[in-house]
């Protein structure tokens, strides 16, 4: 089933768990060998962040500074992929979406950005993005969402067939009205920024509700009293067991 089929088929009837950088555990996030540890567990898609280095090439690697996660300084623009390869672990988009277009594992992409800083490299992250997704037929496995709204439309511009989903930081004047202005499916955002009011609004103009980022019992009751769709988190195997006891239904396909 792909992953359209199971947000159309699931939807309203269970809430969707999805692992956040894969998951978090001894083996490197945002990486194939890490993805690979939550195969078959249940859950129902990974949540990856793209970035382009230097050579113009997209890299899954979510900090824009890379001295907490990595041996190197600088950012991930500073670098090639033959670089960053040749210092630690990290995988092309091409390499993530290959391995999981043939594993069978949808994807929620993040892209990642920081606009005064980054606004001339989106365009051509936005045409990567999009040639990578047309490379492996993808559509139907992957959703791209963000920040940057205007990169969003870019890439449906590019390639009607991507599906979005909006990252929103507040609560807007108008919340339908601006997923009916993007034509996007997905409204996500920090579970504190939701009320019942607010998914129901969405729900009853027919666009579905992420609530993230979820790592605890109590935040997992928390995102099934405001009755979101989805939610992501670092430790997915642990909360699809909590969504279990609590709830009695099992988990996706993964």
């Amino acid at each position: 089933m792909t992953f359209m089929e199971t947000i159309a088929a699931d939807a309203g009837k269970r809430l969707l768990i999805g692992g956040h950088r894969g998951h978090l555990s001894e083996v490197r996030e945002n990486t194939v060998e890490n993805f690979a540890e939550v195969l078959g567990c249940g859950i129902d898609y990974i949540e990856i962040d793209v970035q382009l280095t230097a050579d113009d090439q997209v890299v899954i690697y979510h900090d824009l500074d890379m001295g907490q996660r990595s041996p190197l300084p600088g950012k991930v623009r500073d670098y090639t992929v033959a670089q960053l390869k040749a210092a630690f672990e990290i995988n092309t988009l091409d390499e993530a979406v290959s391995w999981c277009k043939e594993h069978g594992m949808a994807v929620l992409l993040e892209i990642k950005s920081r606009e005064l800083e980054m606004h001339n490299t989106m365009p051509t992250l936005a045409q990567r993005i999009v040639e990578c997704l047309r490379k492996y037929d993808f559509f139907d496995m992957c959703i791209v969402f963000g920040t940057d709204h205007a990169t969003l439309k870019r890439i449906t511009t590019l390639e009607p067939r991507v599906k979005l989903a909006l990252i929103v930081p507040h609560v807007p004047h108008d919340p339908a009205g601006l997923m009916r202005d993007m034509d996007a499916m997905i409204y996500l955002c920090f579970l504190d920024n939701l009320s019942v009011e607010l998914v129901e609004e969405l729900h009853k103009a027919g666009y579905l509700v992420d609530g993230s980022v979820v790592n605890t019992k109590e935040r997992l009751e928390a995102a099934l009293a405001l009755n979101v769709d989805m939610i992501e988190s670092d430790h997915p195997e642990m909360i699809l067991e909590f969504y279990r006891e609590l709830t009695g239904k099992g988990g996706g396909g993964q």
